[in-house]
C-alpha cells in the first residue's frame, strides 16, 4: 500500500466533487506491444490481464508513476495523462522474478526490488539499469531515503534493511548491523524524517532502526499476533510510529522507551485487546490499510470498513466505521492533505470517504479484479491491482 504518511498539498474540494472524467484514463502494459522474450503482442490483447500489478510510486515532483508487474518488468507513464513512457526489462537487464517493490530517488532515477534479491537502479532514460546486490533475500520493501540526496533503504524476507548509497557511480551499500539473531522475513517497513525506522515481520515482531548510525536498536514480541502488513510513523511526532496486522491490531509505539512497555496511557504496546474489524464467522479483519492524518487522528481499513481513530485517546474510534464497500478492502491512501481517504477493494470498486463528515461520497469501479494499489497526488488518483492495468483519475479544479 501507497500512503502510509500523510499527503502534501492544501485542503480543497476537488476530491470532494470527484472525478472530472468518471471513467478515467487507462494505462495498459500491452500498449508497448512486446513481450519481455521481445516478441510483439497485438494490439488491443488482454494476454496482460493475468500479470497483476505488484507495488506502485510516484516521482517527486508527481509528473511520472512507476508500476511493477509478476511478469518481472515495471512500467512508467504520465500523470497528466496516463501515455507510456518506459518499459524497465530486456533481455540483458532488470529482474528474474516478480518485481515486489519500487521507489524514486530524489533525482527521478528509480529503483526497483524483485523476489529474485536484486536491486535494480534504472538510467533516467532507456531501459537499461545497474543491477545491485546486498546479500539480501527477496525484497519486500524499498523506499526513497532523501528529498536531496539519492538514498534508498530496502528491507529484505531474509530479515536484513540496507541502505543503498546512490551518489556516484558506485553504488555503496550499507547493511544495518543487527546484533540480536536473524530476524524473520520483514514484510513491512518505514522511516520518519529522523532516519528513524520501524519493521515489522511475518510474525509479529516489531523491530526499531536507527539508520542514522547503522543499527537495529530495540525488538519487541508478543502484541501482534500473526504478519505485520503495515507500518507508519506519525508525521508530527518523530518518536510514534503505528502498526497493522493480520491478526487485525492496531498498534501505538512510543519509541523513547523500551518497546512493547506500557506507560500510563498505555503508549509503547498494541493497545486494541480486541480487533478492530469483524468478518462475523471468520473472525478478524486484517488491517489492509494504515494512513497518518494529522496531528490528531489515524485512518485504517479493514473488511469493509473504514475508521478514522483519535490518536490523543489511545486510537479511540472517533465515529463509527465508514462503510460503503460490499467487499474486503485491499488499499488505502488519503488526499487533500487529508479531507478524503480513498479505499480499493478486492472487486475493483474504489470508494472516496469524507474525512470531516465520515461518510462515503462516491465510487469508481477502477479495476476488474482486485484495486490492490492506491497512490494520490494533489489533483490525481492512480489505481492498480490484479488486472495488470493502471488507471489515472484526474481532480484538477
Amino acid at each position: 500500500m501507497v500512503g502510509e504518511t500523510k499527503q502534501s498539498g492544501g485542503a480543497s474540494t476537488q476530491f470532494l466533487r470527484g472525478p472530472l472524467h468518471p471513467e478515467g484514463m487507462e494505462f495498459d502494459p500491452a500498449s508497448f506491444e512486446t513481450r519481455k522474450d521481445g516478441s510483439r503482442i497485438q494490439k488491443g490483447s488482454t494476454e496482460d490481464s493475468d500479470r497483476p500489478s505488484t507495488c506502485i510510486a510516484v516521482n517527486p515532483n508527481q509528473s511520472e508513476c512507476v508500476v511493477g508487474s509478476a511478469d518481472h518488468a515495471s512500467y512508467t507513464f504520465s500523470t497528466r495523462n496516463a501515455s507510456p513512457l518506459r518499459r524497465l526489462y530486456s533481455r540483458t537487464t532488470g529482474h528474474s522474478d516478480w518485481v515486489s517493490a519500487c521507489t524514486y530517488l530524489c533525482d527521478n532515477r528509480i529503483l526497483t526490488g524483485g523476489m529474485d534479491g536484486k536491486v535494480c537502479l534504472w538510467r533516467r532514460g532507456g531501459s537499461d539499469c545497474t543491477d545491485l546486490f546486498g546479500e539480501q533475500g527477496s525484497v519486500s520493501v524499498l523506499k526513497s531515503l532523501s528529498t536531496d540526496t539519492p538514498l534508498a533503504v530496502s528491507a529484505g524476507y531474509d530479515g536484513s534493511v540496507i541502505v543503498w548509497n546512490c551518489q556516484s557511480v558506485s553504488v555503496i551499500p550499507t547493511k544495518i548491523e543487527n546484533k540480536r539473531k536473524q530476524l524473520p522475513p520483514l514484510t513491512a517497513f518505514s522511516h520518519n524524517s529522523e532516519l528513524m525506522a520501524m519493521s515489522g515481520s511475518n510474525n509479529g515482531l516489531v523491530s526499531l532502526w536507527d539508520l542514522n548510525s547503522g543499527v537495529c536498536t530495540r525488538a519487541a514480541a508478543g502484541k501482534h499476533l500473526a504478519q505485520i502488513q503495515h507500518v507508519a510513523p506519525d508525521g508530527f511526532d518523530p518518536s510514534t510510529f503505528y502498526t497493522g496486522g493480520v491478526d487485525g491490531k492496531i498498534g501505538l509505539w512510543d519509541t523513547r522507551g523500551p518497546l512493547g512497555s506500557a506507560t500510563g496511557n498505555e503508549i509503547g504496546a498494541t493497545l486494541s485487546t480486541t480487533p478492530f474489524f469483524s468478518q462475523g464467522r471468520q473472525g478478524a479483519a486484517p488491517i489492509s490499510g494504515l494512513c497518518d492524518v494529522d496531528d490528531n487522528t489515524l485512518v485504517v481499513s479493514g473488511g469493509t470498513s473504514v475508521a478514522l481513530l483519535d490518536k490523543r485517546m489511545n486510537l479511540a474510534v472517533i465515529e463509527k466505521p465508514m462503510h460503503g464497500h460490499s467487499q474486503p478492502i485491499a488499499s488505502l491512501c488519503i488526499g487533500n492533505g487529508g479531507s478524503v481517504s480513498f479505499s480499493g477493494a478486492i472487486d475493483g470498486m474504489v470508494i472516496c470517504h469524507n474525512l470531516q463528515t465520515m461518510q462515503p461520497i462516491y465510487g469508481m469501479g477502477a479495476n476488474k479484479k482486485s484495486s490492490a494499489f492506491l497512490a494520490a497526488t494533489d489533483n490525481r488518483l492512480i489505481v492498480t491491482g490484479d488486472d495488470g492495468h493502471a488507471l489515472l483519475y484526474d481532480f484538477a479544479e
